[in-house]
């Protein structure tokens, strides 16, 4: 369920490969230790996301973890696995900034799920809402 969409981002920078775009959605999150996290997303990409928590020390997640993901987009989902590649931390100087929470990169996502991803960016890139 996408719950807003907003496509002023700037461009990012450095090291990222593609173009994300701010919407607010629920995430669920499969860890190593057959537990399930939701979280919500700021931003999204064709290659990752960032899951939202202002308490990110509750969570057994740290820069490496692989995880099973699902993000939800009304009555459908787009299912991968993601590995964490930053973990902003509340009072460190990022957060002064961002938000804190989980920065992840897509590692593994099948050719529906891919094409899922896709369809659901160019809905939001033209701010189209969602179904």
């Amino acid at each position: 369920m996408i719950l807003g969409v907003s496509t002023d981002l700037p461009r990012p920078e450095n090291n990222r490969e593609t173009t994300r775009i701010k919407v607010d959605a629920f995430v669920k999150v499969h860890g190593g230790n057959d537990r399930e996290y939701v979280f919500r997303t700021r931003d999204l990409s064709d290659g990752g996301l960032f899951l939202y928590t202002k308490v990110t020390h509750i969570y057994p997640i740290k820069v490496g973890s692989r995880l099973t993901l699902e993000l939800y987009d009304y009555d459908d989902s787009i299912s991968c696995t993601v590995a964490v590649v930053r973990v902003v931390e509340p009072g460190s100087a990022e957060s002064e900034d961002y938000p804190t929470g989980f920065g992840v990169k897509i590692a593994d996502i099948d050719d529906a799920n891919r094409g899922r991803l896709q369809s659901m960016l160019a809905r939001l890139a033209e701010g189209v809402p969602p179904y």
